[in-house]
């Protein structure tokens, strides 16, 4: 009896709690994707229960929110939240927005350039996460005692890396960054307490104090700084990198000095040969996407004529054309790196310089002639990678002229209803050229030095236009009213006219077509009454004169 009241009571208890819990989540979540403004910004948020996804929606930056996650509108239901999706259009998180989130896939657009400060702190849930290109500002604290991400990679476009960003990140393995010549500035203990990153290169330009910034290496024991034991950074010698190095890790076991650069077409490279090292190698590594001739040159001031150059191990000779730089060429092949030697072999010449690398594209040149409708060109394609591009571009020799033929319906010239005529004729210089099409209009092209152009149909009175275009090449005359009654060419809109469509009731072949087809005001291929009766609703009586034709 005592067994079976005991688990009576904990079934009741169980099911009181669920359904307390139940009652919790029901009154707070919201219903799926319907859209919740967050604060007075133009960001929202929304929640799919199927898919266990919280999307951040809008434009703009979302708002701060508190370090307090009981001020987050999702906080008594965030324990269902598994996936977070920021969509296109957010271009900040704002200061402790997913604090504490137990999501574990966070998904950023290309929009964002700005993370907050501890936007992302105690994520726990996170093993990895995709920076998007764009981001500018990793803020403060941004990723602190996100103790599960395992790897990062540091966009090109970032500026900024806040103080503490990703301290107290246990699990962190894997530092990279996308460009090694980027200029970012690395905030003081950024990186600080991250037991398992234990290689790390830093980029030319990264900016960092040289003294007490403890970004790399470093944890806390004991009232005292430390650098773990099998820690490595990788810096270049002419980089605040390597004075943080030499200021403030000091061991040169746990540092070591970078010869090697990646070095993309188009880029250039500022480097330094030191006097009291300036044997030293440097090494720069091309991979080109394209087989083609390049070339690989150094720019400087000072001498550096004494510099050896070698592509993968084989001597060039130097074609610059000063004595203050060297220039080598050679053709490369399309997914092969090659390693560019360069040693300096006089300290007489140590100090600044240059290093570029550029396509030098061999192109054909392919000249296409003005035409009457079409621009000419000169058309330019490299015979090594097939690049191709136009310029010197020639106007085209004809004029664009273009219009539409309306009937005209009053006397005043109006055209209310504007019924289109169909295959009235255009002629320039009483040459016929062109039909309208099936909505009155027409496009043509035609010399500048035609006189008149001539609108004319087998029932109606023609029209004349002088010929003028404009700077652009072009003559538009917009909508045209023309008079198209007068089927028995008497000079008279009247009863005649009407007994002459009806004379002609019937199917009409293709044969006719052009004639007949615009008697069929209704489009349905035959005259009948139908066209009778829309044709007596609006055509005008009267005589046609010159006063009422314009």
């Amino acid at each position: 009896m005592k067994k079976t009241l005991s688990l009576s009571l904990s079934l009741m208890i169980f099911i009181i709690t669920v359904l307390s819990s139940i009652a919790v989540f029901g009154d707070d979540i919201p219903p799926d994707d319907v859209k919740i403004q967050l604060g007075s910004t133009d960001t929202y948020y929304s929640y799919n229960s199927a898919s266990k996804t919280l999307t951040i929606s809008g434009t703009g930056a979302t708002p701060n929110l508190k370090r307090d996650s009981n001020s987050h509108p999702w906080n008594s239901w965030d324990s269902l939240i598994e996936h977070v999706v920021v969509e296109e259009g957010v271009t900040a998180v704002g200061d402790y927005f997913f604090y504490n989130m137990p999501a574990s896939d966070f998904s950023f657009p290309s929009t964002l350039v700005q993370l907050g400060k501890e936007s992302m702190s105690g994520v726990n849930s996170l093993k990895s996460i995709v920076l998007p290109e764009g981001l500018e500002e990793i803020g403060e604290s941004a990723f602190y005692y996100s103790v599960m991400l395992e790897s990062i990679n540091i966009p090109s476009t970032v500026k900024s890396i806040g103080k503490s960003a990703f301290e107290n990140c246990y699990a962190l393995n894997s530092l990279t960054f996308d460009d090694m010549y980027m200029n970012v500035a690395i905030g003081n203990r950024a990186f600080f307490s991250c037991r398992n990153l234990m290689n790390v290169t830093l980029p030319k330009r990264a900016a960092m104090s040289s003294n007490n910034s403890y970004a790399f290496g470093f944890y806390y024991s004991k009232k005292a700084y430390f650098v773990y034991d099998d820690f490595m950074l990788n810096v270049y010698r002419d980089s605040p990198g390597y004075e943080y190095a030499a200021n403030s890790i000091v061991n040169t076991d746990n540092y070591s000095i970078i010869n090697e650069f990646v070095i993309r077409e188009g880029q250039s490279v500022e480097r330094t040969f030191y006097s009291d090292y300036y044997e030293d190698e440097m090494i720069f590594i091309f991979t080109p996407s394209v087989s083609d001739n390049y070339k690989f040159f150094s720019s400087s001031d000072i001498k550096t004529v004494d510099v050896d150059c070698s592509f993968n191990g084989t001597t060039y000779d130097d074609n610059s054309p000063d004595d203050l730089n060297f220039t080598v060429s050679a053709y490369l092949e399309k997914g092969k790196t090659y390693y560019f030697t360069v040693k300096c072999v006089s300290e007489i010449s140590a100090g600044d310089f240059t290093v570029s690398l550029i396509n030098t594209h061999n192109y054909q040149t392919v000249v296409i002639p003005p035409t009457l409708t079409d621009d000419g060109y000169t058309t330019y394609t490299c015979t090594n990678c097939n690049d191709s591009f136009n310029t010197d571009y020639i106007k085209r020799l004809g004029v664009k002229v273009t219009g539409r033929v309306v009937l005209m319906e009053e006397p005043d010239g109006s055209y209310p209803h504007n019924y289109p005529v169909e295959n009235a004729v255009i002629s320039i210089d009483n040459e016929n050229i062109i039909l309208t099409e099936s909505d009155g209009s027409f496009e043509l092209y035609i010399l500048p030095d035609a006189e008149y152009l001539t609108v004319s149909t087998q029932f109606g009175i023609d029209r004349v236009f002088d010929f003028v275009c404009d700077n652009n090449m072009e003559m538009s005359l917009g909508d045209i009213s023309f008079f198209n009654f007068d089927y028995v060419k008497d000079n008279y809109i009247n009863a005649k006219d009407f007994a002459f469509i009806r004379k002609l009731y019937g199917e009409y072949s293709k044969d006719n077509a052009l004639i007949f087809a615009q008697l069929d005001y209704n489009k349905d291929g035959k005259i009948d009454d139908a066209d009778y009766v829309l044709a007596q609703s609006f055509l005008t009586y009267g005589k046609i004169t010159e006063s009422i034709y314009y």
